[in-house]
């Protein structure tokens, strides 16, 4: 098998969005909950936080509802 080869000028073109720190509040309580609940039982389904981070992120970026289907259609 080869491996995908990935240029450092194409990575450098990615559009990266650093918020500032009142957006980036909400999405730091929710990874903490997140870990929280996965070191006192590793398999707490914690879907529901994780889908409002995905939220916060399309929000972030502002994807269209269009946008948004396609990213949430790549998901098995």
């Amino acid at each position: 098998k080869s491996q995908a080869q990935v240029k450092i000028k194409n990575v450098n073109e990615l559009p990266v969005v650093i918020p500032k720190e009142e957006k980036q509040k909400p999405m730091i309580e929710l990874v903490n909950s997140i870990l929280a609940a996965k070191r006192s039982d590793p398999s707490a389904d914690t879907s529901e936080m994780e889908a409002e981070i995905d939220q916060l992120c399309y929000h972030l970026y502002g994807l269209t509802d269009e946008e948004i289907a396609v990213v949430e259609g790549g998901r098995s």
